[in-house]
């Protein structure tokens, strides 16, 4: 407890802040605490007390196996919540702000600098402005080189390099291109960015920029104080920000979860990550670990964890000095997160190095390391526990064992957990770090709970298929996924990814519908009733996110196209998109459609809060079941 406090204190009052911004994130961040061990407790309450109910009605129990797998669900739930606990009780870091590098006072101490830009078959446009924004960072120009990785072999991109370098005199920019040997492993990106380290020996360090990522001219000025006064600091980290999210962000490509809470909260106790882009490393701790790591697909995080297992430490500068593509397509944006899942749970190969005894990651850091892989499993429980409840419903099965009072004991026990979670939820979106307008954080968060449920079928298939990994993937970079069409390969149908939600949809709706006729045809008791309502509630729920998909791909025509990239953007007299960090909030436009899953989740949380003073009252008059009835 002495730590938690300390942590709370320490992570508030390092940095110069406004005492009325200081009180109010404190104020709510001790609310999410207290939320959270509300729920915590009363979560464990309502386990313990169903096992013993179980123990003490074992031959009813065992006749109803259905019940042991749906302690089975909440039981592992409840694991993962204590695992995200280490995330959640954590304050946000509240690091100085340091003041840019002034390259014309201190241009002796610039640092040499070399920008890796890895490329693969992305459009020669989209690669070209990334060249050009990289070529105008605001530095000495004689102290860094931007080298242009050239996986997809284009000629293309050869020549506009070539043009680029005769404009320059060919002192900043640098055209590579490796040779792939058949039969030997390339490591995707990660093979590339070390072939990039190869021809930057002289780097004192590295910065990754994605192809089609345009940092913002201050980016090295900003980023650098951050590292060359802290030796210990092996790389620093900037958020994602995208100019064509389209509004309502209905798949959640904007990440707010991530970037403006997770990497925050990380970084208060030096464990933030590499996104993949916006990061600069210092080189001699990058050598020291052998380069970019190959074990995973996801070579940022890997790499991160593998530097900070070192010993040494990550910084993550809460401000938005890269613009980038969102993926464009449904099939892109699918790509790109079961590419994320995957490279998660291959990071399990350096469990060893991370986790073992030689690792200098305290246990808190071996705890996020666990997390950040075992979070992708949870797909597993979401799809298993959906098909549980619906067979539920369908057969009208029952949920209880034991006396009928007993029973109404175990329903306020989860009625509080659930009253509790549903309002931390809410309150934990309140304090996000770079508070925009209340309907952006209620957009926000209903966005990322829908994905947590869409998600879970393509994920639980991605896990399936990582048994025969070597032989069912192949990278390809999302901005070439979105070429898709014009690459000569057939389109997929509009609704052939989303099969298994159609009938998620159809068959909960369909069933929720005729266990109410039924229920009320032949006069059901309230025990039935509170089955079918509770039942149909969090399944008809959990299909109106299941719709997510389904809505993005019936309005697709809608959508923004590549061919409107350019419009979305402001361009300088050199052609190089510019944007002003300050305005930027990484947030998309309003869609007035997110106000339906507001009011589902309001409705998820009256009925527990009314199922909770309906038994609390019951208990409080110690009525009979048959006053229970008339009560009813």
């Amino acid at each position: 407890m002495g730590w938690f406090i300390r942590q709370q204190i320490t992570g508030f009052w390092n940095g110069d802040h406004d005492k009325v911004q200081y009180y109010r994130k404190m104020a709510i961040h001790l609310v999410t605490c207290f939320l959270f061990f509300a729920y915590i407790a009363a979560t464990l309450n309502y386990l313990i007390f169903k096992f013993r109910l179980y123990i003490r009605y074992g031959r009813q129990t065992i006749a109803s196996p259905w019940l042991l797998l749906l302690l089975a669900c909440e039981c592992l739930y409840f694991l993962t919540s204590l695992l995200s606990a280490i995330e959640n009780l954590l304050p946000p870091s509240r690091r100085r702000t340091l003041q840019p590098l002034d390259i014309d006072k201190d241009h002796i101490k610039c640092p040499i600098v070399h920008v890796l830009l890895p490329c693969c078959n992305e459009p020669t446009r989209i690669q070209t402005e990334t060249i050009r924004a990289a070529l105008g960072l605001d530095y000495a120009q004689d102290r860094f080189k931007v080298l242009v990785l050239d996986d997809g072999g284009q000629d293309e991109l050869k020549a506009i390099c070539d043009s680029l370098q005769a404009e320059d005199g060919g002192q900043t920019l640098q055209y590579l291109r490796r040779t792939k040997l058949p039969g030997l492993p390339h490591h995707f990106k990660c093979g590339n960015l070390n072939y990039g380290l190869k021809h930057s020996v002289d780097s004192e360090y590295v910065v990754i920029v994605d192809a089609d990522m345009i940092v913002h001219p201050s980016f090295l000025r900003r980023m650098l104080p951050y590292l060359v006064d802290s030796p210990n600091v092996a790389f620093t980290q900037i958020p994602q920000c995208y100019y064509n999210l389209p509004a309502g962000d209905l798949l959640n490509s904007s990440c707010v979860m991530i970037y403006d809470k997770i990497l925050p909260h990380r970084d208060s106790v030096n464990m933030a990550t590499c996104v993949g882009t916006g990061a600069v490393f210092r080189r001699s701790h990058l050598d020291s670990i052998g380069g970019f790591q190959p074990h995973s697909v996801s070579e940022d995080t890997n790499t991160s964890f593998m530097l900070l297992a070192q010993g040494f430490e990550s910084v993550y500068v809460h401000e938005r000095l890269q613009i980038g593509l969102a993926p464009w397509t449904f099939e892109a944006f699918l790509k790109q997160r079961i590419r994320w899942g995957r490279g998660a749970i291959q990071q399990m190969a350096t469990w060893k190095m991370l986790l073992g005894p030689s690792s200098k990651l305290t246990w808190l850091q071996k705890g996020l390391v666990f997390w950040h892989t075992g979070y992708y499993v949870t797909p597993i429980i979401n799809s298993f526990l959906l098909l549980l409840l619906f067979v539920m419903l369908a057969l009208n099965l029952n949920l209880s064992v034991g006396s009928l009072y007993e029973n109404l004991d175990l329903v306020t026990d989860l009625s509080v957990g659930l009253v509790t979670w549903r309002i931390l939820w809410m309150i934990m979106w309140v304090g996000m770090e770079k508070p925009t307008r209340p309907i952006d954080t209620i957009q926000a968060r209903n966005r990322e709970e829908s994905y947590f449920w869409w998600m879970a079928p393509y994920l639980l298939v991605m896990l399936m298929k990582m048994i025969n990994w070597n032989k069912s993937f192949v990278f390809r970079s999302t901005g070439n996924i979105d070429m898709t069409g014009k690459r000569g390969k057939q389109p997929v149908g509009r609704f052939s990814q989303v099969k298994v939600h159609l009938v998620c949809v159809v068959s909960v709706v369909a069933i929720a519908l005729f266990r109410v006729i039924y229920a009320t045809g032949h006069h059901a008791d309230c025990v039935e009733w509170f089955r079918v309502i509770g039942l149909s509630l969090f399944l008809v729920t959990t299909s109106f996110h299941m719709l997510v998909p389904i809505l993005f791909l019936a309005n697709q025509k809608s959508h923004l196209k590549l061919s409107d990239r350019e419009s979305l953007l402001s361009y300088d007299a050199r052609g190089v998109p510019e944007f002003v960090p300050e305005l930027l909030t990484g947030r998309p436009q309003w869609s007035w459609s997110v106000l339906l899953y507001e009011a589902l989740s309001i409705a998820v949380l009256a009925f527990w809060a009314g199922v909770l003073c309906f038994s609390v009252a019951m208990k409080s008059h110690q009525m009979g079941w048959c006053d229970m009835q008339q009560s009813f």
